[in-house]
Parts: C-alpha cells; sequence; structure tokens
C-alpha cells in the first residue's frame, strides 16, 4: 500500500509555465505557417494563368504557320476556355485596344482561306460571348466577390494595359501591355496578351491584381504577383 502511495505521490502534471511555452511555440509556428500557405495557393493560381497563357501562344503559333500573321480571334483560333470559366481566377486575352491589321497581309490571309466573318481586319476586346471572334475571357473565380468579370478592369492592370507602339516587344525587356502588330512587315508581326486576376485578399484592385504576359517571342512575364 505505502509503495502504491509513494508512486501516485512521485506522478506530477505540467505546470503552467510549461503548457504557456507549449501554448507558445503553437503560436509562434502558426504565424509562420499560415502565411506561408496563402502564398503556397497564391502561387498554384499563377500556374493556372502560365498555363493558359501557354495555350494561346500555341493558338496564335498554329494560326500564324497558317496564315503568315497574328490576330486577335482567340476562339477562331481554337483557344476558348470558357468551358472552364467557373474555374478560373484568371481572365485572359487581349484586354486593351487593338490595331488593325495591315489591310494587304489581311487579304493575304483570306486568300489562304482565313474567315473574314469569323476573324475581322479590326477586332476590339470584348467579352467572352461564344462567337469564333471573341479575344478575352472572363475569370469565374476570385477572392470573395472580387472576380474579373470586364475586361475593362483588367486593361487597369500593368499588364492588361494599351501597349503602343506593339513593336515595343520585340525584346525580352519588353514593356507590359497587351497589343497586336499590324502585321504589315516583320517587325510588325507581334502580339502581347495578358492574364489577370485576384488571388489574394491583400490585392483587390484591378491596378494591384495578380497580372502575366505572353508575346510572340514566347516570353512570359510575371508583371504583378498581386499576393
Amino acid at each position: 500500500m505505502n509503495i502504491c502511495l509513494k508512486s501516485l505521490r512521485r506522478q506530477q502534471g505540467f505546470t503552467l509555465v510549461e503548457l504557456m511555452v507549449v501554448v507558445a511555440i503553437i503560436g509562434l509556428l502558426s504565424a509562420v505557417a499560415i502565411p506561408n500557405f496563402k502564398t503556397y495557393q497564391a502561387k498554384a493560381k499563377v500556374a493556372e494563368a502560365k498555363m493558359q497563357l501557354s495555350a494561346l501562344y500555341t493558338a496564335e503559333a498554329s494560326f500564324f504557320s497558317d496564315y503568315n500573321m497574328y490576330a486577335t480571334c482567340l476562339a477562331y483560333m481554337g483557344f476558348n476556355p470558357r468551358a472552364e470559366k467557373a474555374n478560373r481566377y484568371y481572365g485572359v486575352g487581349f484586354s486593351a485596344a487593338i490595331s488593325s491589321i495591315n489591310s494587304t497581309a489581311y487579304t493575304s490571309a483570306i486568300n489562304s482561306g482565313l474567315n473574314s466573318t469569323d476573324c475581322a481586319l479590326s477586332n476590339p476586346p470584348s467579352a467572352d460571348s461564344g462567337v469564333p471572334n471573341d479575344n478575352w475571357y472572363a475569370a469565374g473565380k476570385g477572392v470573395g466577390g472580387s472576380i474579373i468579370t470586364v475586361y475593362t478592369d483588367a486593361k487597369q492592370n500593368p499588364a492588361g494595359a494599351s501597349l503602343a507602339p506593339c513593336d515595343a516587344i520585340t525584346v525580352e525587356s519588353a514593356a507590359a501591355g497587351t497589343c497586336l502588330g499590324d502585321q504589315s512587315d516583320q517587325k510588325n508581326m507581334t502580339y502581347q496578351a495578358s492574364a489577370v486576376g485576384y488571388i489574394s485578399a491583400r490585392f483587390l484592385t484591378p491596378v494591384t491584381a495578380s497580372g502575366l504576359t505572353i508575346n510572340h517571342l514566347k516570353v512570359l512575364k510575371m508583371v504583378n504577383n498581386g499576393y
């Protein structure tokens, strides 16, 4: 009996100081881990934009091989992410004013089989309506109620703003913005498209949102992190 009582007396619980130390350590780990987790989440969303822009580049490259010019009729080219809208954080395409294509280059493309109804000579930004001439696609997801649903918001972002002249993107250190060269000669056979989206609660204005661009040289640029 005495042995059992002595054994019980030797059993001790945690002191208040020890519990406070454990709580402090857990708090410190949480303070470090939660922001990092949010950053990893944002980076995963950026990967979506890169995939979309890469698909857009592939469509433009294929179009150029057929018609010897670039254009903005993305749906006609085969780039049409409308069906994925509910899962996309980024509005993607040409969100700023687009130059008209040189008439001689355009006529040559028509002679090569281009459908002028489905791919217009001049194609200003428009919402995704499901027609072949669509050139910009809205996002369906964002942060809270903040979603890039109209191209007028996307073009306020440095990545989606108007870039003129478009021959400024013939080097990798190009300025941000979207544009289309007039396709009149090699210097002007250029384009730059963008992806803009809300991926962080700290950057919920069109200007500060996440923004990326890609051009005819396949230069993919992160213009705004947005997280």
